[in-house]
């Protein structure tokens, strides 16, 4: 009978995981990239192809490595697996800031369309002080556990849906290709500079494409499934990207649209007038704010799973009745109103843009080392040969090209403050070897022989 029950269980095909993952890519954090990328200029049009290119080759490697190793924790489990602890420590606190720091874009975010109804909002003391207050009251909501946070996700998808993709093909109608090549390099750089910087914002839209690998439990067929299901998804989540960011760099003027704290509801007022424009801005902060419960307790997980591995400090695996790890919350909470204090500008769209950069830059590291950890992987294990193996390879070799090309377009400060989280996880390494050791954890990997 339980043979039975379990062989009759309805699995996904691939429309249903295409759409799951389709809707995993599209998040909320959509809502400023056409004011980001129109300070870049039309030229932005050849970072989206090449991200899209590289997004791709992301996802490949990512879903062959889950068929392979199916672990906990992903991208951060695969590098621990090829290359170490060290590493694995390393992702870790890179993957956990990256999450973190995007947070912080979504509140940056909602706080811009907010100033669409109240003006004083663009002073940057009041939107900064205001995002601050909105995440400590989130914060609070999200100690009740993920229960309370995951029954508005619906909702507020649904919102942002409608807000995409209403601008992004019905605003075709309204598009004037004078307004969209009014400006083609804005930057005062190079071009392949720009494109560079254009690849590396448009990449904000794709992060998170490694959880839109599901379970092979899950789905049928997932060795074909999972790959064919998860290019579908990106395809379609970039079409709407690329067609809600071109129709509004036609529809709102170069010079407004740089300034914009509200780029989609600026294009639904030019489109249908002032009404319009409330009520997108108005779908716009529900959508923001609406998801940042859940998101919170998600980037609870990763420290909380490195606390129990002895890789974080124990204090961000201490849950409370509702299973939510409050001290890690709280602690990270700080850390949120510390960049939001420290990136406060008087232009809301720059705030957004500095911040994403650097949740980008923080990603990269991780995305990096899973990428040629699937060659490591298929060589441990004698894959090694065959075309299947010279495919992912090529795949891999795109995706750390396209991370390198990422990695460079985030602008020197990113990378600057990146760099020295990286060399502080050098350090910081010797304190986990050292409570790893009184574990009885093994710490060296020499061999015994020697």
């Amino acid at each position: 009978m339980t043979s039975l029950k379990s062989n009759s269980v309805k699995k996904m095909g691939i429309i249903a995981l295409t759409l799951v993952t389709a809707s995993n890519m599209m998040g909320s954090g959509v809502f400023m990239l056409p004011t980001s990328l129109a300070s870049i200029g039309y030229i932005s049009i050849f970072g989206w192809l090449i991200t899209i290119t590289g997004v791709i080759a992301l996802a490949l490697v990512f879903a062959k490595t889950s068929l392979l190793t199916p672990r906990n924790g992903g991208i951060v489990a695969y590098a621990s697996d090829a290359f170490g602890p060290f590493i694995g420590f390393q992702s870790t606190i890179c993957y956990w800031i990256s999450a973190w720091v995007g947070n912080v874009a979504l509140l940056v975010a909602g706080v811009g369309y907010l100033s669409y109804f109240f003006p004083e909002l663009k002073d940057p003391v009041n939107s900064c002080i205001t995002a601050v207050v909105i995440l400590w009251g989130f914060i609070a909501l999200s100690t009740l556990g993920s229960g309370v946070a995951g029954r508005t996700e619906s909702f507020t998808a649904c919102c942002m849906l409608v807000v995409v993709l209403g601008i992004g093909f019905v605003g075709w109608f309204w598009f004037k290709p004078v307004l969209f090549t009014e400006v083609y390099n804005a930057t005062n750089q190079s071009s392949s500079s720009a494109i560079l910087s254009s690849a590396s914002i448009a990449l904000w839209g794709f992060l998170g494409v490694e959880s839109a690998v599901v379970s092979t439990g899950q789905v049928e067929n997932p060795e074909s499934t999972v790959p064919k299901a998860t290019v579908l998804g990106l395809l379609i989540a970039a079409v709407c990207y690329v067609s809600s960011c071109t129709v509004i760099m036609g529809l709102v003027p170069h010079k407004e649209l740089i300034n914009s704290a509200a780029p989609f509801a600026d294009a639904a007022r030019y489109m249908f007038g002032p009404m319009a424009g409330n009520i997108v801005s108005a779908l716009s902060v529900i959508a923001c704010f609406g998801s940042i419960s859940g998101w919170l307790i998600l980037q609870s997980e990763a420290p909380r799973a490195g606390a129990r591995m002895g890789l974080f400090p124990k204090f961000f695996a201490v849950v409370n009745k509702n299973d939510v790890p409050v001290k890690g919350l709280l602690f990270t909470g700080v850390l949120m109103s510390i960049v939001l204090l420290t990136t406060a500008s008087p232009n809301l769209a720059k705030q957004f843009q500095v911040i994403i950069l650097m949740s980008v830059f923080a990603s990269l590291l991780p995305y990096i080392y899973a990428l040629v950890s699937l060659p490591v992987i298929m060589i441990a294990k004698s894959l090694n040969k065959g075309g299947a193996f010279i495919f992912y390879c090529i795949m891999a070799v795109i995706g750390t090209l396209y991370s390198l090309f990422a990695l460079f377009g985030s602008g020197s400060n990113a990378m600057f403050w990146g760099m020295l989280v990286m060399m502080l996880t050098i350090p910081l390494y010797a304190f986990v070897a050292a409570s790893r050791y009184k574990k009885g954890s093994k710490i060296l990997y020499l061999d015994d022989k020697e």
